[in-house]
């Protein structure tokens, strides 16, 4: 179910905001797999390599180029950039950001082309980058719009620009066009080919990690259906075989011991008592030793339930509680696996950087169920808190496999039943996680 949604809906899903959350805090939601740090680093780059190479030509080739105009476009996207990474912080990962920023690199880049040659720059190649990431992390229309707006810019730098100082015939025969062309495709192929890299692998991981979670989600399915159809079998075979014992009974009060067929009567009783046996042991496997769907607990039960047999959570103390001013009483809760799992990664995480308490706070209102989970721990870091929800998003680098998914497939197991979760930290403290539920998945 969880691959299935994130196909239908795409990276952006399901998005609805909790209307009485929408004041404060951060909402995680669920992602593009690359987020927009990636493009401000590598416009870092790009901008550090322009500056070189046109300090270069002009100082150190002593072209003469309007080197005043181009530092003023280099400067530009550089105060661009200053004012997108602080934008970036407090709206993260906005796919409508991303394309004006793409827009802006390559109308940033065609300007500097316009004042050192047009065309003739070997750095021309440059262009293309733009594409590549709008390929790999934009939709299909805008990598469209932005080919065109390439090829708009292409055919005006053809036309209009500031012509090199140089002579064709020198610049050929010293060998200084070849190697300027030589550099732009190196650095073309090896951003193109690293980046594509790059992103197919950690598509790759966070495929992994997704098929994970579903594994275990199929798991349990199967785990329930498993115990429903011994329930079923037990119950079903339980009544032709008190036929066949009643039977049974009738003939060992008829028969003499001395009768030929007697020990092979005894010996039909002895199986009957066995075959019940085995229908008791199936009963027991589907009532007890699986997760039934159907079977609704209280949900401060249900929660119970994962932080006992879930969590390591026995030096931490627990408290699991019911807000008195909620509108109607607590709800019963169905063991969903989506749930469930949801509830024990975000459980997980407030354990272990709790320092000695966990606290659950259970508010219902007529349409909505919200869980408060909070800790006494350092609480989320403002980096964390700016991509919050986002694959990957982590302060525990390097430690276990997955770091940084908990909370994203947390995320994206909540939004694919129509709920919503904010992240912040308390006002004493700590970190604190707000899961909005409807009401009917309660019902």
């Amino acid at each position: 179910m969880l691959l299935s949604k994130l196909t239908e809906q795409g990276w952006d899903g399901i998005r609805r905001k909790a209307p009485f959350l929408r004041p404060r805090g951060r909402y995680g939601r669920t992602p593009r797999p690359i987020d927009a740090r990636l493009i401000l680093n590598i416009r870092w780059l790009a901008l550090a390599g322009q500056l070189a190479a046109l300090l270069f030509t002009f100082f150190i080739l002593e072209l003469e180029i309007p080197i005043a105009g181009a530092l003023f476009v280099i400067g530009l996207a550089a105060a661009m950039n200053v004012w997108q990474s602080r934008r970036t912080i407090i709206t993260p990962d906005q796919p409508d950001q991303s394309f004006l920023a793409l827009n802006l690199d390559v109308l940033q880049l065609t300007a500097l082309l316009f004042f050192t040659g047009g065309l003739l720059n070997p750095f021309v190649v440059l262009l293309l980058a733009p594409v590549v990431v709008s390929a790999a992390i934009l939709r299909r229309r805008e990598t469209l719009i932005l080919i065109g707006v390439v090829a708009a810019c292409v055919t005006f730098v053809a036309l209009f620009n500031y012509p090199l100082p140089w002579d064709a015939s020198n610049i050929r025969q010293s060998g200084l066009y070849l190697v300027g062309l030589w550099l732009s495709m190196v650095l073309s192929v090896s951003f193109i080919g690293i980046y594509a890299w790059w992103l197919s692998s950690r598509a790759r991981r966070l495929d992994e990690a997704l098929g994970e979670a579903q594994l275990v989600l199929a798991k349990e399915r199967q785990a329930v259906a498993l115990g429903t159809l011994a329930t079923a079998a037990a119950h079903r075979l339980g009544s032709p075989l008190n036929t066949i014992t009643v039977v049974v009974h009738e003939m060992m009060r008829e028969i003499d011991k001395t009768n030929p067929h007697y020990e092979d009567v005894l010996l039909l009783r002895t199986e009957i008592e066995r075959c019940r046996l085995i229908l008791a042991e199936l009963d027991d496997y589907g009532e007890a030793g699986t997760i039934d769907v159907e079977t609704t607990v209280p949900l401060s039960v249900l929660i119970d339930e994962i932080c006992v047999t879930r969590l390591d959570a026995d030096n931490l103390d627990i408290d699991i509680s019911f807000d008195p001013r909620s509108a109607v009483p607590m709800p019963d809760a169905r063991r969903r696996p989506e749930i469930i799992h949801a509830l024990e990664d975000l459980l997980k995480n407030a354990v272990e950087f709790a320092e000695s308490r966990v606290d659950v706070v259970i508010r219902c209102t007529i349409s909505d169920v919200k869980i408060t989970i909070s800790d006494d721990g350092p609480g989320f870091s403002g980096l964390v808190l700016s991509r919050v929800g986002a694959p990957w998003n982590t302060s525990r680098k390097g430690r276990g496999a997955h770091r940084g998914l908990g909370i994203f497939i947390a995320s994206t197991l909540i939004e694919s039943l129509g709920g919503s979760i904010l992240y912040d930290n308390g006002a004493q403290g700590g970190g604190e996680v707000n899961l909005l539920l409807p009401m009917k998945l309660f019902d």
